[in-house]
């Protein structure tokens, strides 16, 4: 994948996502009051991460352990199994934290291979997403502690919502006409 299609899809939904909390701003608290909790996000999260970190152990170098190579793909079911079975504290945010932590991998090493003007813009973002993911996945009770101050107040919900779409907007026009 080019750096220009990251750009898009990354814009597009961060344009959605924020859209969505301008004209339907109740979608979005509702979904954050219940995200908390909710198993099916973390199993769908816990899945990816398994996937992404296979995919990454596949690639790197491991010395004398290489032999395990083939066994990966087992390993990564493996573990999301013993996960989702064995795990009381598999919580969506949590599980959200390690995505966004593995996600950043590939676009990072995209980004900084692509030469492309600009690129930094989205790095930095991605690393935003990283610092995120590392406290979400060091203290998941942090996602409904980070958003309160948004819900409850209806000018920083607003604010938020615009600021997201327009970051969207930026990534777009990265996207679109720079790389």
């Amino acid at each position: 994948m080019s750096l220009q299609w990251i750009a898009i899809i990354l814009g597009v939904l961060t344009v959605v996502g924020g859209v969505v909390g301008i004209v339907r701003p109740e979608l979005v608290k509702r979904f954050a009051e219940l995200f908390p909790r909710s198993t099916v996000p973390a199993w769908v999260f816990t899945a990816l991460c398994c996937f992404l970190g296979a995919k990454e152990a596949s690639a790197m170098n491991m010395g004398s352990v290489d032999v395990i190579k083939p066994y990966i793909p087992l390993i990564a079911i493996g573990v999301f199994a013993a996960s989702v079975i064995y795990m009381k504290e598999l919580l969506a945010p949590r599980a959200l934290g390690g995505f966004l932590c593995l996600i950043a991998v590939p676009i990072t090493k995209i980004a900084s291979q692509s030469g492309e003007p600009l690129f930094q813009v989205l790095v930095t973002i991605i690393y935003l997403l990283v610092i995120y993911g590392i406290i979400l996945l060091m203290s998941p009770w942090y996602f409904r502690k980070f958003y309160k101050p948004f819900m409850e107040s209806e000018g920083l919900f607003k604010a938020a919502a615009f600021g997201k779409t327009a970051v969207g907007l930026l990534l777009l026009v990265l996207g679109i006409f720079v790389y």
